[in-house]
């Protein structure tokens, strides 16, 4: 082989190198701009068609909308929102949602129940209008465009609040952005029990047609819109599903707050309006080993903090003071003694304003709580007529007496300015790890 024909074998597998490079660049850029993954190896996807438990959000995010778009067609139509519109219109709005909810059926379901877009509402129940809650969401992969999403989840009524269980399989088209939905009784009857880590039974179609309705935006999803939907589902839960609310609850945090679901249940009640209010005004992200931790803060400058170990999957705690947290561990133990006296005040007044008279109560010196409130109630009593619903402090005047630590601590009504300060003066003995006892004027 002479030079020249070398020097064009080169020549060509550097066009191709080039090409196949321009090829994957396009690739990757239209991916990133859509808002999903790349695959990282070269050239090689790696496929999971074992059902695993769905771990993108964005992924995550995409089908929901799908379920929603489902379940928002198959809804009843509402007659009382129709009061001045002529019953054309509504006959039409009826077409248009049976045609909707046809066209997102998978074919075989259509087939299964013998559905035609006349008989539809007849073979398939339709639903009041209700607020798609997602508890579960597991995924099967055919390739690098097709997937089957298993979702389980909850439809609460709008107007009664009643919340009924549903079960969904979602085929999506990455590709093409399209879907199909199959219902419960088929996954049931012709494919089985769904298990995490096996093989899913369902012979998955190469693509999905674009039609009217079956089709679906995607997006990439910021941690605020992600947190905020977890906060706000936790705040529903809160004004409507306390068990739900409870259930949600971090372990420990759930044993050291609240003697069983009946104190939870009462802390509930007492705390409605707080939870019909509540905003998220702000958050921090923080990865830890494990999880990823959020921690929120509503307009009233009240404390949640999330440790999401998956998609919505997530365990809540209620307040900074009844267990420690891992960053004011690390807080308190670069802090002087002054400062970890004021980190405990903090605590304090936090559970005061919380209304957790409890914590506050087991952390008074034996012998000044057996001398001045022999009883929780006592002591219940007094904090409600001597301090504020709702107190921000001040500190002056830090002195020591052996290994006692005495501040002057003024307190202020957080929701009348006008009204007085207060002052006590609150004597505090640091114990081992972040523990302490305390005592304070009671004249």
């Amino acid at each position: 082989m002479n030079f020249r024909n070398v020097i064009k074998i080169l020549i060509i597998i550097l066009v191709l190198i080039l090409f196949v490079s321009i090829i994957l660049l396009l690739y990757v850029k239209y991916a990133e701009k859509n808002g999903y993954d790349p695959p990282t190896n070269d050239i090689h996807v790696s496929i999971v068609p074992e059902v695993k438990k769905v771990e993108s959000k964005n992924n995550y995010y995409a089908v929901k909308s799908c379920v929603e778009k489902f379940y928002q067609y198959l809804s009843k139509i509402n007659t009382d929102d129709y009061r001045i519109i002529d019953e054309e219109t509504i006959q039409y709005e009826e077409k248009m949602n049976k045609q909707a909810v046809y066209e997102m059926l998978d074919e075989r379901y259509i087939e299964y129940k013998n559905i035609t877009v006349d008989n539809i509402f007849e073979q398939i129940q339709q639903i009041e209008d209700s607020t798609v809650i997602i508890e579960e969401m597991y995924m099967s992969q055919k390739d690098v465009n097709m997937s089957a999403y298993i979702v389980y989840g909850k439809l609460t009524n709008n107007k009664t609040k009643e919340k009924t269980d549903f079960e969904l399989l979602v085929e999506v088209d990455m590709l093409n952005r399209t879907f199909k939905v199959i219902m419960e009784d088929y996954i049931e009857n012709k494919i089985g029990e769904i298990n995490e880590g096996t093989n899913l039974n369902l012979d998955m179609p190469s693509s999905i047609q674009k039609g009217n309705y079956n089709v679906f935006d995607y997006e990439n999803i910021t941690d605020e819109t992600y947190i905020t939907d977890i906060f706000n589902e936790f705040k529903d839960n809160m004004r409507y599903d306390y068990k739900s609310a409870y259930e949600s609850l971090d372990e420990e945090y759930k044993k050291s707050r609240f003697s069983g679901y009946d104190e939870f249940d009462n802390y509930a009640k007492n705390n409605a309006r707080r939870s019909l209010e509540m905003q998220l005004s702000k958050f921090q992200k923080t990865n830890r080993e494990g999880y990823t931790q959020y921690t929120c803060i509503d307009q009233d400058d009240n404390y949640y903090i999330f440790y999401v170990t998956g998609i919505m999957d997530y365990k809540v705690i209620l307040d900074t003071y009844t267990i420690d947290l891992p960053e004011f561990i690390e807080k308190y133990n670069s802090s002087t003694d002054a400062e970890k006296v004021l980190l405990n005040i903090q605590k304090v007044v936090e559970a005061i304003n919380d209304g957790d008279y409890r914590y506050v109560y087991n952390k008074l010196d034996s012998t000044f709580r057996q001398n001045n409130f022999p009883k929780e109630v006592d002591f219940e009593n007094y904090i409600k007529q001597n301090f504020y619903k709702n107190n921000s402090i001040g500190y002056s005047n830090y002195k020591t007496s052996g290994d006692l630590h005495i501040y002057d601590i003024s307190f202020k009504d957080k929701e009348n300015e006008s009204n007085p300060s207060l002052t006590k003066t609150f004597i505090m003995q640091l114990k081992e790890g972040t523990d302490f006892v305390m005592s304070f004027n009671v004249n």
